[in-house]
């Protein structure tokens, strides 16, 4: 569906030894849950304990997830990002995440995105068009708008530290809205600049598939940004439907 008003990108810092993070993922479920089609968490996994060991095999870490990791000016979890208010580096604890998701969701936006993807399965391991178009529709973006599309997937299971269970070691946990890459690189490219009421424009893309990602769990995730890297709007799109 396209967007009708402001949609909200909850960026969600974790990794898969930190064992204060589960609690922080349902409240991001939840909240996407409460506003679906407006809400879009977006698993981030950096830092030091998103590293493997014998007891915590998979790699979560991509290029896309070590650059925002990196944006951020403190590298404590849990914490998130709403909309990258404040810009790239500002982050929020997740108890002001609802006050946050709330602020933005009845915030203006002069964006509305609209994403249509088409699949080839027979190309190689499959090839994903995707096809993004952005209407101006009320005042002005000053500067660059940037379009970064974005890759998550849903219904990974592994292992997780989760200091609320007993074992605190969770062998099936399952991760979900996990990023897993993008086609455009994690900050976008710039599609308008200075762009007008009435203005819009169209963006196409052409990604040959990940065989390691199962395209039923995944979405794609649109993510258009101003010039302080601020999310203007965003959509997700999951590729099954």
């Amino acid at each position: 569906a396209p967007t009708t008003g402001k949609n909200v990108l909850l960026e969600d810092f974790t990794a898969h030894q930190c064992g204060n993070c589960p609690p922080a993922a349902e409240l991001a479920e939840g909240l996407a849950e409460a506003n679906a089609g407006r809400v879009f968490p977006l698993a981030i996994h950096g830092g030091f304990l998103a590293a493997t060991n014998d007891s915590f095999l998979l790699d979560w870490t991509n290029e896309v997830s070590d650059l925002f990791w990196a944006q951020l000016d403190s590298q404590v979890y849990p914490l998130g990002r709403i909309n990258r208010k404040g810009g790239t580096d500002k982050f929020y604890t997740p108890a002001e995440w609802s006050d946050e998701v709330a602020s933005e969701l009845a915030s203006e936006t002069p964006l509305q995105l609209q994403v249509k993807t088409f699949w080839h399965p027979s190309a190689g391991n499959g090839q994903l068009n995707i096809h993004v178009n952005g209407q101006f529709t009320s005042g002005d973006l000053g500067g660059e708008c940037r379009l970064a599309i974005l890759f998550t997937e849903s219904s990974l299971i592994g292992d997780q530290l989760n200091y609320g269970e007993d074992p605190e070691h969770v062998t099936d946990y399952e991760f979900n809205h996990l990023l897993r890459g993008s086609v455009t690189g994690a900050e976008g490219l710039v599609v308008i600049v200075d762009a007008l009421a009435g203005e819009e424009f169209q963006s196409d893309y052409t990604f040959n598939w990940n065989p390691e990602w199962v395209f039923e769990n995944s979405s794609v995730l649109v993510v258009a940004s101003s010039e302080n890297g601020e999310v203007v709007n965003c959509l997700s799109h999951h590729l099954a439907e």
